[in-house]
């Protein structure tokens, strides 16, 4: 087996996306950044994930994601070289910048690039070629960073056509896929279509959602509740493995829905989670602008659900 088909082999269970933290000063807070990394590790975690969105590169500079990118790998591959580790292209930008963000991961000793396109679609050709001239520019493994395209003929958004989604995985370095629809019906086509040939990760919806479709192939899910305390993800696949049922439904039932029905529909996923990893003394709250961190009465109020929450009983279990 190559070294990519072995990646792609280990891409099971939890993957861990990467928060950025900044200072009150709206600078990259490097040392909590450091903290939370060896956090994830010593919970658990094994897949680390600097993903766009909850790595905030909307409120970055491209000099900065390079920066972040070569950081966290160089901090996740010191703490142990066998974690896997998965960087990521600017959220808008030309096929020529990924392409340079793609060598970029390469050098800099990451196991794969999450690439994403956010141009507007007009055409399954279009969108091919793109993830073929970085795919061929580069050894690495590739993930598509598959969500909903904005329209080129105007009009709501669109799902990956499932003919352009299985002619990219068929591209011999794209190994993985993180399925970002949140539409079930169509996720459940993608997985059944692919999960022969590439790692899919599911996104959105936590644990509840991973479980309903891991019956049909699904091997992954990107981290929810698992941001704030990683055990929690990491003993949740732990017992889902063994078959323990009780214990695995437990951390859904009395953490995950609670914190997502109490604090994430009251304020939103972004700021709810920094606030979250704040209460726990992992990182602070704070944003840079135009994203604006909770307010003390807000964050007090998701450090008191953050407390209310069972979380070291139902990881001990």
């Amino acid at each position: 087996m190559n070294k990519l088909m072995d990646l792609k082999e280990r891409i099971q269970g939890p993957v861990y996306s990467v928060m950025t933290p900044f200072l009150e000063n709206e600078e990259i807070d490097f040392l909590s950044l450091e903290h939370s990394l060896q956090r994830i590790y010593d919970g658990g975690g094994r897949i680390f994930y600097v993903m766009g969105y909850n790595s905030r590169f909307s409120e970055l500079s491209w000099e900065e994601i390079r920066l972040l990118n070569s950081f966290v790998t160089q901090k996740v591959k010191a703490i142990d070289p066998n974690n896997i580790m998965i960087v990521a292209d600017p959220l808008h930008c030309s096929t020529r910048v990924s392409i340079e963000f793609a060598r970029h991961a390469q050098e800099i000793g990451a196991d794969l690039i999450s690439i994403i396109n956010r141009e507007k679609f007009y055409s399954e050709e279009q969108i091919y070629r793109h993830y073929k001239m970085i795919a061929d520019a580069v050894e690495i493994g590739i993930l598509i960073h598959e969500m909903p395209f904005l329209s080129g003929y105007g009009g709501p958004i669109v799902n990956w056509p499932i003919s352009l989604l299985d002619r990219v995985v068929d591209i011999p370095n794209v190994i993985a896929v993180k399925e970002d629809a949140k539409d079930d019906a169509f996720s459940r086509q993608v997985i059944e279509k692919i999960k022969d040939r590439a790692a899919i990760v599911i996104s959105g919806g936590g644990k509840r959602q991973w479980l309903q479709f891991a019956e049909v192939g699904c091997q992954s899910w990107l981290n929810g509740i698992g941001v704030f305390d990683p055990r929690l993800a990491s003993k949740f696949w732990e017992y889902y493995q063994a078959g323990n049922k009780n214990a695995y439904m437990r951390i859904i039932n009395e953490v995950e829905v609670p914190f997502f029905e109490q604090g994430v529909k009251k304020y939103g996923w972004h700021l709810t989670i920094k606030a979250a990893m704040e209460a726990l003394g992992v990182i602070h709250r704070y944003e840079r602008m135009p994203l604006m961190e909770l307010n003390p009465e807000q964050a007090m109020d998701v450090k008191r659900l953050i407390e209310s929450l069972p979380i070291d009983e139902v990881v001990s279990q």
